[in-house]
């Protein structure tokens, strides 16, 4: 328990709050502390391995709800600047970061908790803030640079607070040998001084991007009620890095109490992000318990997020008939959604009726072209069914017209393999590992392709280019490490 509060203390050392209300641009202070590089080479090391643990969330309907989310949140910021990573962590505690190099990680705990839109855009406006002003940066103003593998191990303590993760006890020991140096409590303190203004800038960001800034009011007052209670099992970790005080929400309260009042009705998006999400927790049979009750009493106009959760929830207990008979309830009509069919897709294929569930994504498709889960469940359904010439031609067609899109190289990846276009096979998985931030990974991929015998002339030339590029990438990446061991 001791250690497990250190890490947190840790952890509230690396995320400074927000100075103004208007976001200012810092100039040269923060730049002289840390590099845009060294920034985003510790982020890219700290989210390699957030990606490889089974609790992160790589399922591209929540991925894009909540890249939404962010980027319109981003796009009220003064002025609107700089990308930034949105993610899910599957946990049931409350929580939320940003992480140094432009990422913010939301557990599902938290989404959960949530109870409207505005609410869960609040705590994502915060966070924004302490990414936009790079406070993590600025932290070391007057302190000196900190080795490579001490800043990391702020971001990753995040990760270690997480009992449930598979990789917790490593990064805990990771963590705590990192960041042992670092006097938590004495940030702490300033923290709790600024998090007030970092509040004030996400009520100013909620308002401007068409979001009621009363939920952020609402979800930390309900937050602080629920911890005085006991209501939660333990400190939420949210309010271990972002302690909450009375004043803050007094604060709050008197900034929005000016505003005009405004009804903003939750996006069917966030409705059915929420739903997906708790049929995903827990076990299957409590959720489809769960969403049954929701049901109960609405024979009539049941919500179809609910009918969808329960649906979701059917298939992971393997009852794919009465998965379906739910589901066709809210297939037809005006309220047909990307999001059923990618689901009756996946049921046809659960019980080996490939042939429908081809049918299904490529009718789907025809209406929602730019949905990602039926664009990679279309290629996966291919590989599945052993067509692997037509998964090829679909994968190419796709990286052209979204090359930035990671598990398509990856699908495509697995295709080649298949069909023993081993060079192929090596470049796809590069593109893949570089998309997601392994420099390292996609140019061992790259070697091994440039190694393959009786290769394609022109493609192998292709493999060698792309080569040179990555390798001089990854120089600057490890130039930019190299600089922050010897600060």
């Amino acid at each position: 328990m001791m250690i497990r509060r250190l890490i947190a203390a840790a952890v509230c050392a690396a995320l400074l709050p927000a100075q103004a209300q208007v976001l200012p641009d810092l100039g040269d202070a923060s730049d002289a502390v840390l590099s845009d590089k060294q920034e985003r080479t510790i982020g890219n090391r700290v989210m390699r391995e957030v990606r490889i643990d089974p609790a992160f969330v790589d399922d591209p309907e929540i991925s894009d709800y909540v890249k939404s989310l962010g980027n319109r949140l981003l796009g009220a910021a003064d002025p609107p600047r700089r990308s930034i990573e949105f993610f899910v962590v599957q946990d049931d505690a409350v929580n939320a970061f940003a992480m140094i190099g432009g990422h913010i990680g939301l557990h599902t705990g938290l989404i959960l908790l949530t109870r409207n839109e505005s609410e869960l855009a609040g705590v994502v406006g915060h966070e924004i803030a302490h990414i936009l002003q790079r406070h993590q940066s600025r932290l070391y103003q007057g302190q000196g640079k900190y080795q490579l593998a001490s800043l990391a191990a702020l971001a990753l303590a995040i990760l270690a607070s997480r009992g449930s993760s598979s990789q917790s006890g490593q990064v805990t020991e990771a963590a705590i040998v990192g960041a042992s140096a670092i006097m938590a409590q004495g940030q702490l303190d300033y923290t709790r001084e600024h998090e007030r203004e970092a509040d004030r800038v996400g009520v100013t960001m909620l308002e401007r991007a068409g979001y009621d800034p009363r939920g952020m009011v609402s979800f930390f007052e309900r937050m602080q009620r629920a911890n005085r209670l006991s209501e939660f099992k333990s400190a939420p970790s949210y309010l271990r890095t972002h302690p909450l005080t009375v004043e803050r929400i007094a604060d709050m309260q008197g900034r929005v109490e000016p505003m005009a009042a405004r009804l903003v009705p939750d996006s069917f998006e966030y409705r059915l992000a929420r739903a997906k999400l708790r049929a995903g927790s827990g076990s299957a049979n409590e959720q489809v318990t769960y969403f049954r009750n929701q049901l109960a009493d609405r024979t009539v106009l049941r919500p179809r997020e609910d009918v969808y959760g329960l649906a979701f929830a059917l298939r992971r207990a393997r009852e794919f008939a009465e998965a379906e008979k739910e589901l066709a309830t809210i297939r037809s009509g005006e309220g047909r959604h990307p999001a059923f069919e990618w689901l009756a897709a996946q049921l046809q294929a659960d019980q080996g009726r490939m042939d429908a569930a081809l049918d299904t994504y490529r009718a789907a498709l025809k209406a929602y072209p730019q949905h990602r889960g039926l664009v990679h469940g279309l290629a996966e359904s291919l590989l599945q069914a052993g067509r692997t010439t037509e998964a090829i031609a679909w994968l190419d067609e796709k990286v052209r017209a979204t090359p930035d899109d990671a598990k398509l190289y990856e699908l495509q990846s697995r295709a080649f393999a298949a069909t023993g276009r081993r060079l192929s096979q090596h470049r796809a998985q590069a593109e893949a590992y570089f998309r997601r931030g392994n420099l390292a990974a996609a140019v061992d991929q790259l070697e091994l392709a440039t190694k393959v015998r009786d290769s394609n002339f022109y493609e192998l030339s292709m493999a060698e280019a792309r080569l040179r590029e990555l390798r001089s990438q990854l120089a600057i990446e490890r130039e930019a490490e190299k600089a922050l061991k010897l600060s």
